[in-house]
């Protein structure tokens, strides 16, 4: 099938508009009028009532997904089978054919779409999802798709997960690929320190102590987590009772003394002689050579991991993000959300089955098997058709499924200057954690920088 493009795929960017455009919808809540009721009352039930365009088997209609995942050579096989499935399957049925854009850099759907061509379908980031929305025509879900079918298909996923790509009440990213933290373990390193890898650390504090019993020990490093790592430093935050964003996304508030509590522990780990520096493609690298003995990363490294283990004579354990004393962890996540921008009926329609599809049983049963991400329909993981064989050989996705009850989601920056507030935090975080900068003062600046471009 031919391209349309050539891609890269990796996070970042997109344009601009401004959030009137999503509060529209409630600029009249305050009046009184009858009139302006009742012409609620009919958009309202307009929008639910969405129909889509009539497909042609004979006539297929084409629709455009742009994925990461098909740039990166771990997961590409996996993607691919994704879309070859859904185009053997339901698109041949239906009358869809889906082509994959691979877009590393997350450049790719950005540039297409300047340029007037057809981007329908984005495995698209949680954290630039607004500025998306605002500046490059992605809709809500409950504008482009039948009500009543959308609630009868998002049904089983996971309710938090549906949570995470809402904007203003609608839902503008449906979660797709997906995991949270995992404390990667080389059990031989352990073993070797005179520790148990079947019984992790719970604890932060846990954790620098065993860093450094595996470096007396055994001389290698105990602990890896790259400050550039751009998710988890937002589980830290909010673990220790700190936050991103304000609650209406109005604010950053990553200076508190909680937030600054939480990466001075991670500074002090991060110096103590025992964990690995350089980026997180380094820190994994030299877990995967069996150099570290904990690294804190995502499933979706898991068999690249397991793989990496096997052929090095050791074995990998995990456990869940560790907590500060008693407080119990909040696990933010990785990945990615399906952003959708169809243009038409039937592009509403074509667009609609693919998501049905890849976001279906089928779906999550491929993505977990072939990617390494979890299975966001979470009684795959328990029945015998579905994921019950795959997950009960790899029991490291339960930690990631039970971490689901109690995630959060990661910042999702409002307006124009999301790119510019993304930078000037992770700038903050690599320069408190890795320099002797005063990291209540570095966290303080990038704070009220980035106050200073909130729209």
């Amino acid at each position: 099938m031919k391209r349309l493009a050539k891609g890269a795929i990796t996070l970042m960017t997109v344009g601009s508009l401004l959030v009137a455009s999503a509060c529209g919808a409630n600029s009249s809540s305050n009046s009184t009028s009858g009139n302006n009721a009742s012409n609620t009352a009919a958009n309202n039930q307009a929008a639910n009532q969405v129909e889509l365009g009539k497909l042609d088997p004979a006539n297929p209609t084409k629709v455009t997904f742009y994925s990461y995942s098909l740039a990166y050579p771990t997961m590409k096989a996996g993607m691919e089978q994704l879309i070859k499935e859904f185009n053997d399957t339901v698109g041949k049925e239906k009358g869809v054919i889906v082509e994959g854009v691979p877009d590393a850099t997350f450049q790719q759907y950005k540039a297409d779409i300047s340029a007037g061509k057809e981007v329908d379908v984005v495995q698209h980031t949680f954290n630039l999802l607004d500025s998306s929305r605002l500046g490059l025509g992605f809709k809500a879900y409950e504008d482009v798709f039948p009500k009543a079918e959308l609630d009868e298909h998002l049904k089983d996923i996971s309710p938090n997960a549906l949570e995470l790509g809402k904007i203003d009440g609608k839902m503008y990213g449906l979660a797709f690929t997906f995991s949270t933290p995992i404390v990667f373990i080389n059990g031989k390193l352990f073993e070797e320190a005179g520790l148990d890898p079947a019984n992790p650390p719970k604890t932060w504090d846990d954790i620098k102590k065993a860093s450094l019993q595996i470096k007396e020990k055994t001389g290698k490093d105990g602990f890896g987590l790259s400050p550039q790592n751009g998710w988890v430093t937002e589980g830290l935050i909010l673990s220790n009772g700190g936050r991103v964003l304000s609650e209406d996304r109005k604010q950053a508030e990553f200076a508190s003394k909680e937030s600054v509590d939480a990466i001075s522990m991670w500074k002090d780990l991060y110096m103590n002689g025992a964990s690995a520096k350089g980026t997180d493609t380094e820190v994994s690298e030299q877990f995967m050579a069996g150099n570290l003995g904990m690294y804190v990363s995502s499933t979706s490294l898991y068999s690249g991991i397991k793989k990496a283990s096997e052929a090095g004579g050791w074995k990998v354990y995990g456990g869940p993000l560790p907590q500060f004393g008693d407080k119990e962890s909040i696990p933010v996540n990785s990945g990615s959300v399906l952003a959708v921008r169809p243009d038409s009926p039937e592009k509403n329609a074509a667009v609609w089955e693919f998501i049905k599809f890849v976001t279906g049983d089928r779906g999550y049963t491929i993505i977990t098997s072939q990617i390494g991400y979890l299975p966001l329909r979470t009684k795959l993981a328990d029945d015998p058709n579905g994921l019950k064989d795959f997950v009960d050989q790899n029991p490291l996705y339960r930690i990631n499924l039970e971490q689901l009850s109690r995630i959060q989601p990661v910042a999702i920056w409002p307006g124009d200057s999301a790119t510019e507030m993304v930078t000037a935090f992770t700038d903050a975080i690599v320069k408190s954690v890795s320099t002797d900068a005063d990291v209540e003062q570095t966290l303080k600046q990038a704070q009220d920088q980035i106050n200073s471009l909130m729209p």
